[in-house]
Order: C-alpha cells, then structure tokens, then sequence
C-alpha cells in the first residue's frame, strides 16, 4: 500500500509543512512506505513531476522539492510496492499530458487480469504505459472511461467533474467485475486526479480524508486571498478557496474530514466542492 496527499488552492501554496515539517508529514509517512516517492506539480499550464526509487524520510532531494516548490495544485506520493518493481518507472503520480493521478490501494489479482484490463482499455491509451504496475494500468482504464464520458483525456480542455465522477464509477464497476470474474480479492482504489484545473479525490476501500478549513494559518498574513473563508473552522458554503486530500491527517492547522467510503470529493474549476457517489 502507499500514501497520498494532494492540493488545489486558489493561491500559489507551499507543501513544506504537509510534506516534511509537520506531524506526521507525508516524509515521516515514508518510513513505513520506503520503496520510492513522486510529486506531480502545475506551472502556468503544464504538468511537472519529480520521482525517484529512493525513500523519501532519507531522500535529500524530496526535502528539496518541498522547500522550494509553490503551485495551484499538487499531487504527492509515497510508495509501498505490491505490484511491480521498486523502479522509478513505478513511481507515482503518473502523468498524461495535463492529468496526474496517483493510487493507494491494490488491484488484487493483477497478473491474471492485466490481460483483460488491456482489452478493457483503448490500445491508443494502453500503449502508453511504461510501467508494471496495478496503479498505472487502471489510470489508461480511467482514461479511457473518460474519453467515454467526453473529457479530454489529454487533459486540456475545460472539464466537467460530474463527467469525471462518472468515468470513475465505470472504470471501479469494470475492475470490480474483472476481479469478480477472476476469483481475486475485491480491488482498493483510492486515486488522486487532477489536470490542475479540477481535483478529484475517490475513496474505494481505504480511508481518506480532506481539508478545506484551518484552526490556524502560517501563512494567513501573507495569503492574496480576497475572501479567507477557510479561517472559518465550519464551512458555511460549497465554494471554498483550497482543497487538502490525504491519506493521513496531517498535522494540526487543518480541519480534517473524512470523506465517505465509496465517495468522490470533487473540486470544480470554479472552485465548487462537490460530493458524488461512485460506488
């Protein structure tokens, strides 16, 4: 199993204190989940990603990355593997063209079902796989279900999260079947999705937990927010200023929630928090 975090906020942000400074920031997360880390990032209107195989709690250019890096939205991992190779090829978030996604879960059974993941999954989109993992081979499956929906699957084009919403629920219905076919373990497929414009974040048999208030902010001074709503400890509407997903609470600024099992919590372009059921 791995770890996730991941952001969109209206603000350019910094990732230091969730990614190493604060209690139990994804790196201290890393000591149980040591087979390699990634951080996917938006820069004006492309996606950048840095991985290595390395662990993150030792890695000297994790820590770098977190120092440094200030983005609108932000996807980091840290991996424990049970599919495929510890190799940086393996590592999440993986990227294709605007949309980063990373997994925590597992698709049991997988090396009876790639096969038929592959047959489930536009060639177009298959071929582009370059890893070995169950994480990597529902995120072409995804894609494809997307596609099927209407979204760009490059990830470029305004996006509609109720169509990606319904993407998900086809892609879990089809692995579910899959693995119910086979005879496999159920699959957990908690994922992280975004094009740096919508974020999306799907629990699938594995608890997760998002943010959009704060008992405190480090940064409330400084922070170009016209309207600071999220200084507010309750949520008084649907339209907020960031969202914060993790696998773990993280820390003790942020008011954590736990989103539903089998529930995507969505933030739309406009910065609209929606909920959807996906099974």
């Amino acid at each position: 199993m791995c770890r996730l975090f991941g952001f969109r906020s209206a603000v350019r942000s910094h990732a230091h204190r969730s990614l190493v400074a604060a209690h139990n920031a994804l790196a201290e997360q890393a000591l149980a989940h040591p087979h390699g880390w990634g951080i996917g990032y938006f820069h004006g209107e492309e996606a950048f990603l840095l991985k290595d195989q390395a662990a993150a709690a030792e890695s000297a250019a994790f820590r770098r990355a977190a120092d440094r890096l200030a983005t609108n939205a932000l996807v980091a991992h840290v991996r424990r593997a049970t599919v495929g190779e510890v190799a940086s090829r393996n590592t999440h978030p993986f990227r294709n063209g605007r949309w980063l996604f990373a997994h925590n879960g597992t698709i049991h059974g997988f090396s009876a079902l790639e096969e038929r993941l592959a047959a489930a999954t536009p060639g177009s989109l298959w071929s582009r796989r370059l890893g070995d993992t169950d994480s990597e081979a529902f995120f072409y499956l995804l894609l494809g279900a997307l596609d099927r929906e209407g979204v760009d699957v490059e990830g470029a084009r305004p996006t509609d999260v109720a169509a990606v919403a319904a993407a998900a629920s086809r892609a879990l219905e089809r692995v579910r079947e899959l693995a119910a076919q086979a005879g496999a373990d159920a699959p957990v497929v908690n994922f992280l999705l975004t094009n740096g414009k919508v974020f999306v974040a799907q629990r699938h048999g594995r608890e997760l937990h998002f943010s959009t208030q704060k008992h405190h902010c480090p940064d409330a001074e400084s922070c170009l927010a016209p309207v600071k709503s999220c200084l507010q400890l309750a949520r008084t509407s649907d339209q907020v200023n960031h969202l914060l997903v993790a696998s773990e609470r993280i820390g003790e600024d942020d008011v954590w929630e736990d989103v539903p099992e089998g529930t995507m919590i969505a933030l739309d372009e406009g910065f609209g928090l929606r909920r959807f059921a996906t099974g």
